[in-house]
């Protein structure tokens, strides 16, 4: 029999058992477009997450190299200068750089190495430069957005700090603290975190408002770390490798501590890896849902077999092969699930659509989602239907007509 003629059969057996298709089609829907969903967000927040890790407007690779200091009570003194104008003549002297300067601490890390004085003496301590603060309180309260829009004069201090500063502890609160030539009020006590590195800063030590340090526009100092950007097309590890080699000869620092890059393309694309996968195995938990619509296929099938014995004796009798019959209603399993994979697929980017809606970010739509589904679709419809199917062709013929 010609394909067409068995194509023709299957959809007019699927017209017959209108109700049973369709709620067999109903399960597909759902497990498809649970995947589709699953997959648009989780995408679109793959891509979301990358771009904000990423400065936008600049179309240029950048390096971020460190100073690591082997005593790191380096830091704490402001006259040192950890990259020397030679040092950044001679980085920008490398053929893939494009230019060089000292790193400044971003929005997220501002942290800075001031000079702060107490009534016991003067000292310096990393000040970080926030709008409000979350920290462990022991003592006292956190800094609050009311603080910054202000520009109050108040500071909180790690715990480890303030014993270095004071010599009672408990006389921390509401003591003055002169940091770079200007009176604060320490209003809280936190727990301090151990010691470590973001991007070119160490954790800071004391938190004053961001609104109060711009607007006396206390001074920055000099910062133990370069972001170098490099050329179009030049390679961003090979080329923070020269980097390093360089300063580790002829850098001012290279007797006091060693040079280390900060490759963020190696770290953009673990967390892109790691989104990835958080994003297939969502979608494999939700995809368990396919596999019921799959029993429930085949379940619909066994029951059409049933129903159609007399048919198929027919068929047979009148020059069918197993081929021909076996092909009818994977046929019919097919369609019924494709049909249902398409309409998964939409109601899938609908939803997908919607929830973005209350998200700060947009679902991401990709070809490959919807050859998935369809593959998907297909692959359910040839393997719950094909036991059915076979236990049609194999029927008696003499039995059935007896």
């Amino acid at each position: 029999m010609k394909f067409s003629v068995l194509f023709a059969d299957a959809l007019n057996a699927i017209k017959r058992n209108k109700k049973r298709s369709i709620l067999t089609m109903l399960g597909i829907i759902i497990g498809i477009g649970a995947v589709i969903t699953i997959i648009s967000i989780g995408n679109g927040f793959q891509k979301f997450v990358m771009e904000n890790l990423t400065e936008e407007g600049d179309e240029n690779l950048s390096i971020a190299i460190q100073f690591i200091p082997k005593n790191q009570n380096l830091y704490e003194n402001p006259n040192i200068e950890f990259f020397s104008q030679q040092d950044l003549a001679d980085i920008s002297a490398i053929d893939e750089v494009e230019k060089v300067e000292l790193a400044q601490p971003s929005d997220e890390f501002n942290t800075y190495n001031l000079e702060v004085e107490t009534v016991y003496g003067q000292k310096t301590a990393f000040v970080g430069v926030v709008e409000n603060t979350d920290d462990t309180i022991i003592e006292g309260r956190n800094l609050t957005d009311v603080d910054n829009e202000l520009e109050e004069r108040v500071a909180i201090i790690g715990d480890k700090k303030a014993k270095e500063l004071f010599k009672n502890y408990s006389e921390t609160i509401g003591s003055p603290l002169v940091i770079n030539g200007l009176e604060y009020t320490i209003v809280g006590v936190y727990e301090q975190k151990a010691g470590g590195l973001t991007i070119g800063m160490p954790n800071s030590e004391i938190s004053i408002p961001k609104k109060t340090y711009e607007k006396f526009k206390q001074e920055n100092p000099n910062s133990s770390a370069l972001e170098v950007f490099i050329k179009s097309g030049a390679n961003v590890k090979e080329t923070a490798e020269k980097i390093t080699d360089r300063l580790k000869e002829t850098g001012s620092m290279k007797d006091v501590g060693t040079y280390e890059f900060f490759d963020i393309s190696e770290m953009m694309e673990g967390i892109s890896n790691v989104l990835k996968q958080i994003t297939l195995f969502i979608a494999l938990i939700g995809s368990i849902s396919l596999f019921i619509a799959g029993i429930g296929m085949m379940n619909m099938m066994f029951i059409s077999v049933s129903e159609r014995t007399k048919e198929i004796g027919i068929r047979r009798a009148i020059g069918a092969t197993k081929g021909n019959i076996t092909l009818q209603f994977l046929l019919e399993g097919v369609t019924v699930t494709v049909i249902g994979g398409i309409f998964g697929y939409l109601f899938g980017l609908a939803m997908a659509m919607l929830i973005s809606a209350f998200l700060p970010f947009k679902a991401s739509v990709e070809l490959g989602p919807i050859l998935t589904a369809l593959g998907i679709s297909l692959g359910i419809g040839i393997i719950f239907s094909y036991a059915p199917a076979k236990s049609a062709a194999n029927k008696n013929v003499i039995e059935i007509l007896s």
